[in-house]
């Protein structure tokens, strides 16, 4: 059964963490709240390579057709370290 068939509609990475999200529109810290995360931390969008630092309560308009992958900073300098030794 695919999550979409129990009304999940998006899904998203925090962390390499997959989330189910049934709603289109939420916030940073709810996010980040979902990916049991301290709502205090810099939460990054990444897309194409490059990250984007989001504001604290920034909406994010999730989309059907892609899963959006975000990094808190404590992950986030692993994972470039990760990356540019790949």
């Amino acid at each position: 059964m695919a999550l979409w068939d129990i009304g999940f509609r998006h899904i998203v990475d925090v962390d390499g963490q997959l989330l189910a999200i049934d709603t289109d529109l939420i916030d940073s810290v709810a996010l980040l709240a979902k990916a049991n995360r301290s709502a205090d931390q810099p939460l990054w969008l990444v897309r194409a390579g490059e990250r984007f630092l989001l504001q604290a309560r920034q909406m994010i308009r999730l989309t059907q057709d892609e899963v959006l992958f975000f990094e808190t900073n404590a992950s986030s300098q692993t994972g470039m370290i990760e990356r540019l030794a790949a």
